[in-house]
């Protein structure tokens, strides 16, 4: 395993837990941010938008701004953007913080002997 998945494992997150935590913020991040992260997401995933022919673009709102977020990664490479997305989800839960919810089912699955 080379020297940086050792040091994401033992020291930072991985892009799914970065994905996942980034759903629990205790505090909601500004549109700018979450179409940041957006961007980052689709490419990382998908790779690059594909066409207007195959793929419809939104006319306005939110979801034009979505297409538009994506659409300025194009090019970039999935490592790239994975690395890029966890530095942005670790300052955003400095900036936030997690919004952890214990519940005893949560103590009770995770205390189990087995």
């Amino acid at each position: 395993m080379p020297l940086s998945e050792l040091r994401k494992k033992w020291w930072g997150m991985s892009f799914e837990i970065a994905a996942e935590e980034m759903r629990r913020l205790y505090k909601t991040p500004t549109n700018d941010e979450k179409l940041r992260l957006y961007g980052l997401y689709k490419q990382a995933i998908h790779g690059d938008i594909p066409s207007v022919e195959e793929y419809v673009k939104p006319g306005s709102g939110f979801e034009r701004e979505k297409y538009e977020a994506w659409e300025r990664m194009r090019g970039r490479s999935s490592v790239s953007c994975k690395e890029e997305y966890v530095g942005v989800a670790e300052e955003m839960i400095k900036k936030y913080e997690r919004n952890i919810v214990r519940s005893k089912w949560n103590a009770d699955v995770w205390s189990v002997d087995y």
